[in-house]
């Protein structure tokens, strides 16, 4: 096992953990596979990669020890299977309460594997199973703002969680409800008295997936929804949802229920309440609301009604959108430019590009009317700052050949204004955009590196390709001498196998590896990378 490795535990079917000692203090990593395949993942790495090499180091580690595990001679070993077979019944309970005792973790998982088998109502024993293991759980706040942007994972939840899942694949639905509804109390009520900055930094994961499984249960098992409607009433009422996200979930949750006449009234009337305490209509929160009214009509059927909400909420931005996509397609440009120019006008304080979808409205209701002025307005808005091939072929469709020709020259010189003496990707893409080789690989070579080589070099490489192999050749010398590390040789080693296609390009690819491995002799891993080219 690699010596990095602190420790790697299967801690249920499929599910494995492991602590790794790493440059900046120990990572928790959690892997949890489907057959020989990783399933989820997560390491608690600073990295910005996705997945982490530690993923990758614990997978080869987890895939060895199964391995190794299969190929060890079995005929002298005895299984826990067989031991415990030969255990004398009082000292195997005597053995467990003595190991429970000093390890909540093994505790935890006796009491909900066997809880439902107590006498105790199950779901208050369940909630005070998971109550106390809660209040065990600390943190080390140096470590937490240390964090970086992964979420904090709490073991116990997803043990549960896992548990309630393996309850429905049994079809043990009510051990599986009483499990959900335990992770939703118990964790609702242990985030109530912790502190908010602690809480940002938990998996939303333990707010959503017991509503996942409740909806999963309602969906297999109808017969559980009104029960679950009714909990849903009773339970979001008390204070600890107030204002989160818990509270939310439990309004989706009675969206994704079926819906019983008397349910359906109950449901509306909740959604009206909300809204009454809501003095801004046009916020997130009142949004949200709304949106689940829509939702509830259209799941039973009441297209128009979910439309009139739609459109007598205006004052919503996404709202508004809507009315106006239905305006222009019902042709009714002059009404549709009026509730873009109401909005607009009510939010001049914000720039073009924030109002992009509205003006791409606009855009489009131009292009029907054939308003070139507008069109030509618009779309050289959007490829002002730099170009974008789509309104830049619209910028240009509203011109005639004659008018595009000198008008193309404006477009490059408002460029060049832009960017000055320095390179502008905006110039190079209206060349490649106009197909016009020449004056692309003459602006290429002007501000030559590797890098734009390899973004243009398909544009001009069979129009000229003995200049586009001269230029790569320049450039490539350039970054090599500039730069050293195993990353610049792979690419270098990249660049070769680039020119090598283009026509004439075998004899120099073919003829600057020979030069490379002799000019940089002493850059063991260069050659080395150079000797693997196969072209």
């Amino acid at each position: 096992m690699n010596s990095d490795i602190i420790s790697l535990q299967e801690t249920s079917a499929n599910i494995w953990q492991a602590k790794y000692s790493g440059n900046y203090g120990t990572y928790n990593i959690k892997i949890k596979m489907d057959g020989k395949n990783l399933d989820t993942f997560s390491c608690s790495c600073p990295s910005q990669y996705y997945p982490c090499k530690h993923i990758a180091i614990i997978k080869a580690a987890i895939d060895k020890r199964i391995s190794k595990k299969k190929e060890e001679p079995k005929e002298n070993a005895i299984t826990v299977e067989e031991l415990l077979k030969k255990v004398p019944h009082q000292e195997l309970i005597n053995f467990i309460i003595r190991y429970a005792k000093y390890n909540p973790e093994f505790t935890n998982k006796i009491l909900l594997e066997f809880i439902h088998k107590s006498s105790v109502k199950q779901d208050n024993s369940y909630a005070l199973i998971l109550h106390k293991a809660l209040q065990k759980i600390s943190f080390d706040y140096d470590d937490l703002y240390e964090y970086h942007d992964n979420a904090i994972e709490i073991d116990i939840l997803d043990e549960w969680l896992a548990k309630a899942q393996e309850k429905i694949l049994q079809k043990h639905f009510d051990e599986a409800l009483a499990i959900c509804k335990a992770c939703i109390e118990e964790y609702a009520e242990w985030a109530d008295d912790i502190d908010d900055d602690i809480i940002e930094y938990i998996d939303t994961v333990y707010q959503e997936k017991p509503f996942d499984l409740l909806k999963e249960i309602a969906s297999s098992q109808t017969v559980y929804s009104n029960d679950l409607f009714q909990y849903c009433i009773k339970e979001m009422n008390k204070p600890k949802y107030t204002g989160s996200y818990l509270y939310d979930n439990f309004n989706d949750l009675l969206l994704e229920l079926p819906q019983p006449q008397g349910n359906a009234a109950e449901f509306i009337a909740i959604q009206d309440k909300l809204l009454q305490n809501i003095t801004d209509k046009s916020s997130y929160e009142a949004q949200k609301i709304f949106e689940r009214k829509i939702a509830f009509y259209k799941k039973t059927n009441q297209p128009e009604t979910a439309w009139q909400i739609v459109s007598e909420n205006i004052q919503i931005e996404n709202f508004r959108k809507q009315v106006v996509e239905q305006k222009i397609a019902e042709k009714k440009f002059a009404e549709a430019k009026k509730l873009i120019a109401d909005f607009l006008s009510a939010h001049q304080s914000d720039n073009f590009y924030y109002h992009s979808k509205w003006n791409e409205l606009v855009l489009s209701i131009a292009r029907k009317e054939h308003d070139i002025p507008s069109i030509r307005k618009i779309s050289f808005a959007f490829i002002e700052n730099h170009f974008q091939s789509e309104y830049y072929r619209i910028y240009k469709s509203s011109f005639n050949t004659e008018e595009w020709e000198k008008e193309l020259q404006n477009v490059i010189n408002h460029y060049e204004k832009k960017k000055g003496k320095y390179f502008s990707d905006s110039i190079a893409d209206v060349f490649a955009e106009e197909k016009d080789a020449l004056r692309l690989i003459k602006y290429i070579e002007k501000y030559l590196s590797v890098e734009r080589m390899e973004q243009y070099y398909s544009y001009f490489a069979k129009t000229y390709p003995k200049e586009t192999l001269d230029l790569f050749q320049k450039a490539i010398n350039q970054y090599a001498e500039k730069n050293t590390g195993r990353n610049y040789y792979e690419h270098i080693a990249e660049l070769f196998k680039k020119i090598y296609r283009i026509e004439g390009g075998r004899e120099m690819a073919a003829t600057m590896v020979v030069q490379y491995k002799s000019q940089y002799k002493n850059r063991r891993a260069m050659v080395e990378i150079l000797n693997k080219i196969k072209f």
